[in-house]
């Protein structure tokens, strides 16, 4: 509500500026019409006041203005923006002491709109604003690989145009698959077999049917930089609306306790409510079915750092909780391990994993508490050495002041940041409850059980305190550096507070109380709405290397804001 309030309040002095009497001096040195911005109207209650198009104008005498429209709304929908065209709000962005005459409300962008501009020194000149909705031009490549006679990923280095083939086997005889951003189209006949050996290209046309791209394909020896992944890659995969999208269930029709896996390049999606998980491909979103489950349980799924998907059951006291594992979408899960909950609460729909199940790992399990009855402080973890089971330990954080309710919102996430217990553990969680504590917090949890770092997920006191719900988070190693990914994700999406992402360098696991390690954005823009709601903030991330190793994906899903996405790093040193 305070965003909403702060953006009423702009939108007020924008237009009150437009006729304040007393003059005053330039502060630009160009006057004039500086931008045009459309936004949505009632025409979409979606994306009600969300912006269309800008216009930024660079030709300060110009009398004809066309806001450039795009062709769909999301650009990687296929909703055609003609209807919105009619009805749109435009606000100008003005030099001091300059006014538009009548005042800009709602237009008709397929019409000429005439209005009078006078600037700072009372000049008048009429000027038509109107729009044009125009073609992507955008024609950048999303994925290549090598398919056959065996699947070869490559490196897309955007910047160079340039796609690298990091392998040192034979190429000579390749076919190949390519994905274009939205709307392009791969030029280049891919299918037939090539020598990727030698230099090769690809090429792709933009929507507009003119502006292309063309990369180069190089084949290359792989060397990778020593520590951590390298920021300049990181770049996002999909951002999109997880109901329209996948048919994923509305906050309205459905609470779910949502959890993600990756395996063989595919994100898998488990709601927590009996349905078989779905795996979609890891690189584009796009929904390929369900994955076999055969008798295993699948109430909460993770994956660790070896190629493995592990599923649980949901254990009420005395009750035994399955853990289950598989390396294929398409092959049953095999038992690993089993324990009695011998505690007075329930565990199972929050499971991660640090390490490898089939070398070294732990396995960490967050109970719950219940709602109007009990918190709880209470995790159990499995130990994990040698790819045998060697310990199973229910630890107790009350000692230590920390404590949760019940799930999804109001439980936590513990993971441990290390295969090895000595080293600890972190703790994501939001308490409902006023006072001294922080309501939104990570703690670091040192191998002695003491608390050894807090970071305020946002400044004490504020409004974001009790918008935001910090209970989701991972954390896995990768080329010899060892991160914390963190989604915060949004008690009220439909006041359009976004879920956050940060990952955090936990390779000295007390560095993150500086919280200055955020390495990915902060913000994830819900560019892709779903059904916006409020009340029952639940969802998952996941980091996944890749089997190569020279890669990490960051997955969320935030089920409030109707909001799945995923990032992609790489450790390459090119």
């Amino acid at each position: 509500m305070k965003k909403i309030f702060l953006l009423i309040l702009t939108a007020v002095a924008l237009i009150s500026s437009c006729h304040k009497p007393e003059y005053v001096p330039p502060t630009v040195e160009r006057q004039g019409i500086t931008s045009l911005t459309a936004f949505f109207t009632s025409t979409s209650e979606q994306f009600e006041d969300k912006e269309l198009a800008k216009l930024t104008v660079t030709d300060p005498d110009a009398d004809r203005y066309v806001i450039p429209i795009p062709y769909y709304f999301p650009e990687e929908s296929t909703n055609p923006t003609t209807l919105h065209m009619t009805r749109v709000r435009v606000k100008a962005e003005l030099a001091p002491n300059c006014k538009i005459y009548p005042p800009l409300q709602i237009l008709d962008l397929t019409q000429e709109n005439e209005f009078t501009f006078t600037n700072a020194q009372g000049e008048s000149r009429k000027i038509i604003i109107t729009g044009s909705r125009n073609k992507s031009n955008k024609c950048n490549l999303v994925t290549f690989s090598l398919t056959n006679p065996y699947p070869v990923e490559g490196f897309i280095n955007e910047e160079t145009k340039e796609i690298y083939i990091f392998t040192v086997d034979d190429l000579s005889s390749f076919s190949a698959s390519a994905t274009a951003c939205a709307h392009a189209t791969v030029e280049t006949n891919l299918v037939s077999k090539k020598n990727y050996n030698n230099e090769q290209s690809v090429t792709v046309v933009a929507q507009d049917g003119k502006t292309k791209c063309t990369y180069k394909i190089l084949k290359k020896h792989p060397t990778k930089i020593p520590f951590g992944f390298r920021e300049k890659s990181v770049r996002r995969l999909f951002n999109m609306d997880a109901i329209s999208r996948l048919n994923f269930p509305a906050y309205s029709d459905e609470h779910i306790f949502p959890s993600l896996g990756y395996i063989g390049g595919h994100l898998v999606v488990s709601m927590g409510n009996g349905s078989a998980p779905i795996y979609i491909d890891a690189l584009t979103g796009v929904k390929l079915g369900s994955i076999e489950v055969g008798d295993a349980p699948a109430d909460a799924i993770t994956s660790d750092e070896g190629g493995n998907l592990l599923l649980t059951n949901h254990a009420a006291p005395t009750e035994v909780l399955n853990i289950y594992r598989t390396k294929s979408v398409s092959q049953a899960p095999e038992f690993f391990h089993s324990f009695t909950n011998e505690t007075d609460v329930a565990v199972g729909y929050h499971v991660k994993v640090h390490g490898n199940i089939d070398t070294d790992a732990v396995i960490t399990l967050t109970h719950e508490g219940i709602e109007g009855v009990t918190g709880t402080s209470k995790y159990t973890r499995v130990i994990v050495s040698g790819g045998q089971v060697v310990a199973t330990e229910t630890i107790d954080l009350s000692p230590l002041g920390i404590g949760w309710a019940n799930p999804p919102g109001h439980c936590a996430k513990v993971v441990s940041v290390s295969s090895d217990i000595e080293k600890g553990i972190m703790v994501s969680y939001y308490t409902p409850y006023s006072g001294s504590d922080i309501r939104n917090s990570l703690k670091y949890v040192d191998g002695n059980g003491s608390i050894a770092a807090t970071l305020p997920i946002f400044e004490i006191g504020s409004d974001a305190q009790s918008n935001y719900n910090s209970n989701v988070m991972d954390a896995k190693t990768f080329n010899n550096a060892t991160y914390a990914v963190h989604l915060v994700t949004s008690w009220f999406a439909n006041w359009y507070c976004g879920p956050q992402l940060r990952v955090f360098d936990i390779s000295s696991p007390s560095s993150i109380k500086n919280g200055n390690t955020v390495l990915m954005d902060q913000d994830i823009q819900i560019d892709a709405p779903g059904s916006y709601d409020s009340g029952y903030s639940s969802g998952d991330v996941i980091m996944a290397p890749s089997a190569d190793g020279f890669k990490v994906y960051v997955f969320y899903f935030d089920h409030n804001s109707a909001v799945i996405g995923g990032y992609v790093a790489d450790c390459i040193d090119i």
